[in-house]
């Protein structure tokens, strides 16, 4: 289908929004795949992230990003759980818009459901859990260029989307058409990402999104932070991942965690169970796979031994070690090594 006809399908917005004034006119667009979570987090450009591989299996993630002036749009496609940290670039305000959810997946520990996006502002700290299979659009766009169309919808009530806070919203309109113009969009650059090269197409994706982005906006309800008790167990949580983490040379058994974090181990069984679905000798295995994957990717083949590494992340045991390993990546230790 020519582009001309491919670009009169995308859905047009509701609300007019025109470009904003003397937005730049650089752009760019690529699509990368990567067998490994740190290598996936590393592609998506400008952003300070670090996720952990929480289900086992192989993981391929699929990245394409596009940059239109001052906006960011990328689109991100993984098959394994993972546990993403971090932020974005300076100044940027995110949304996120999940494309399909199965279940699972939290924001900054707000559940993510098929009529939700979330959002952050400039500087804020997030925190996702991905279910398996997720498929989410990011679109990142310079603070004063949101500011400046939000005030041009102020008698909408929209100011009350200035928050920088972390926050997860349940669009009960206008949601479909966003993601279906986002599924047209990334079809028309996978096709013919030459058509960004013209200012006209930048203006029009440009204006069109954000207009969608209001659209869904204006009629949302935010969904409550945790209550008191789940930010209590989700605390635990963490403790106990940043014990494990100081603990590395000594393998650090539930009986332990529980003393250290002066807590039963039923109440670690909970608290783990609901904010991250999955029980603590499993996490805490998979963090401590995953740092031994990082360790083995960045080595030097020709001087490091797998046994070294799987001792200094509370290995001891080698085959049991490769066969964890296996079931977490879908390879052996050793051929991480090799690929180095």
């Amino acid at each position: 289908m020519p582009y001309s006809a491919t670009l009169s399908r995308l859905p047009l917005p509701k609300t007019p929004i025109h470009s904003v004034e003397g937005a730049e006119q650089e752009h760019s667009y690529r699509k990368s795949v990567a067998l490994d979570v740190d290598e996936h987090a590393a592609n998506l450009g400008k952003w300070n992230q670090s996720y952990d591989q929480i289900s086992p299996g192989g993981f391929k993630g699929t990245l394409s990003e596009v940059w239109i002036g001052d906006m960011q749009i990328f689109r991100e496609v993984t098959t394994q759980a993972v546990v993403e940290q971090g932020q974005a670039w300076a100044g940027a305000r995110l949304f996120g818009v999940p494309m399909a959810v199965d279940g699972g997946g939290t924001f900054c520990d707000r559940p993510l459901r098929g009529d939700s996006m979330f959002s952050f502002g400039p500087g804020s700290e997030f925190s996702l859990q991905s279910p398996r299979e997720f498929d989410v659009v990011g679109i990142a766009v310079r603070e004063d260029a949101y500011q400046q169309v939000v005030a041009s919808l102020a008698e909408a009530g929209s100011k009350r989307l200035l928050s920088d806070d972390p926050a997860v919203m349940r669009c009960p309109s206008g949601l479909a058409e966003l993601r279906v113009f986002l599924d047209s969009l990334f079809e028309v650059l996978d096709a013919t990402p030459v058509m960004l090269s013209h200012p006209t197409v930048q203006k029009t994706v440009h204006s069109a999104l954000m207009g969608h982005l209001c659209d869904s906006l204006h009629a949302a309800n935010e969904i409550p932070a945790p209550m008191s008790t789940y930010q209590a167990r989700k605390a635990i949580v963490e403790e106990a991942r940043r014990y494990v983490l100081s603990h590395l040379h000594d393998p650090v058994t539930i009986a332990e965690l529980c003393n250290a974090l002066n807590t039963s181990r039923r109440t670690i069984q909970y608290c783990f169970q609901e904010v991250l679905n999955t029980n603590p000798v499993q996490y805490l295995r998979a963090i401590r796979l995953n740092g031994a994957r990082r360790e083995l990717r960045n080595a030097n083949p020709a001087t490091t031994q797998v046994q070294d590494v799987a001792a200094r992340w509370g290995f001891w045991h080698l085959s049991h070690f490769a066969s964890d390993y296996r079931a977490m990546f879908g390879e052996l230790p050793s051929d991480t090594l090799r690929k180095q």
